[in-house]
């Protein structure tokens, strides 16, 4: 039997759930499924079935402001975060040495890619951002312009930023494929991020469409405001207690609408005391079900999030936080084609409401359907099934 070994990105639960599904995939097609984890991904896969579940070691991330917000000279000046990536690469290294998998599949990891190289085991890269984009964006009159007020972001930033991406591009090259996960353009929702890309790197990757296997049934009823907060612990807490404040006073003429929230805690077992007609969840008990049943969707602007609402054929309302410019990258590119809004952290509180009723318009539902039976056709799993394989034979 042929062992896949899978390795995904710690931070929030994204990339630990479409690996997972991506898993599943292979499991089904006679592989032995083996994950290399840490941090949220931990959690989220902790008791799953069908898997054997490594934990490779200390949780690696960017440091964060309390609003969430990304810490970059923090980040930069921390030395300890450069320790763990290189114990990230002896523990994998050993890992793979025990295991012998067949194939590796680094969901953004280097640290995987490199163990892969040095003990000459094929591997595929799964990617939705290839690049980082850290200099300032010019965007004085759209709503993405808070991006210009996040400390750090200067000309060194931007010397910063060509430095990363010049050995991210090598890094992502030690691999033999390279899977973006994404909708082909001009749909990706991570187009900002996808563009202008290398030649050598733009030659060698495939877009697969976003590794979900949707489950929704887009003609259910339903007068649901679905509100999904995702990402990093920072980035959920920050958003969470806006929301507990802003549904406290949901205007008369919202109150035939239910507002659902999930909080994106899977051991939480938190209750708001707020008007009768919000339900909170720590952890959605059936996520497909409530995307069918929405009228709405409000993100974090988290990639797997945004991929499941329109693959649903649901409008968005995107609250990326300020200075993640992979979120708020995302969040343009979505009202860039008319399948949401982005509002800004810092006036969710003034706007959230009048932004729910822009996105209750036909408008937004009929591009967000239009968008889904464009793709409601593809095999996204087997697409980047058949990437993984083609490497193996």
């Amino acid at each position: 039997m042929l062992k896949a070994y899978f390795s995904p990105l710690g931070i929030g639960y994204g990339h630990a759930s479409r690996s997972m599904n991506l898993a599943m995939r292979l499991r089904s097609e006679g592989f032995s499924i083996f994950f290399s984890v840490y941090g949220d991904a931990s959690s989220y896969l902790r008791g799953a079935s069908g898997v054997k579940v490594i934990h490779c070691g200390e949780e690696m991330t960017w440091k964060q402001k309390p609003d969430g917000s990304p810490d970059l000279w923090g980040t930069l000046k921390s030395l300890s975060e450069l320790r763990k990536f290189f114990r990230h690469i002896k523990v994998e290294k050993e890992n793979m040495e025990s295991i012998s998998p067949d194939i590796v599949i680094s969901d953004s990891r280097i640290s995987t890619l490199i163990a892969a190289q040095y003990l000459g085991i094929p591997s595929v890269v799964l990617l939705n951002q290839p690049k980082l984009l850290l200099s300032p964006l010019i965007r004085r009159n759209g709503p993405l312009d808070e991006l210009n007020d996040v400390e750090g972001y200067s000309v060194f930033s931007s010397v910063v930023e060509r430095l990363l991406n010049t050995a991210m591009t090598r890094f992502w090259g030690l691999s033999q494929a390279s899977i973006i996960a994404d909708f082909p353009p001009p749909y990706s929702i991570s187009k900002y991020h996808t563009s202008g890309l290398p030649k050598p790197l733009m030659d060698r990757i495939v877009f697969s469409g976003p590794l979900i296997e949707p489950k929704c049934d887009p003609n259910a009823g339903g007068n649901v405001i679905l509100i999904m907060i995702s990402g990093p612990g920072a980035e959920r807490r920050s958003l969470a207690a806006v929301m507990e404040e802003i549904l406290r006073r949901v205007p008369s003429d919202l109150k035939n609408y239910e507002f659902v929230v999930s909080l994106g805690e899977p051991n939480s077992s938190v209750k708001w005391e707020v008007d009768d007609n919000v339900r909170v969840y720590g952890w959605l008990p059936d996520k497909w079900r409530a995307l069918s049943e929405a009228r709405v969707v409000v993100s974090r602007a988290g990639h797997t999030t945004i991929a499941e609402a329109l693959m649903c054929g649901r409008p968005l309302m995107l609250i990326p936080v300020p200075g993640q410019t992979e979120k708020m990258e995302n969040a343009r590119s979505i009202e860039e084609m008319g399948l949401g809004l982005v509002v800004r952290q810092s006036e969710v509180r003034s706007k959230f409401f009048d932004a729910v009723r822009s996105l209750l318009q036909p408008d937004y539902e009929r591009r967000a359907r239009d968008f889904r039976k464009r793709f409601e056709g593809w095999d996204f799993l087997g697409r980047a099934a058949g990437i993984v394989e083609s490497v193996l034979y």
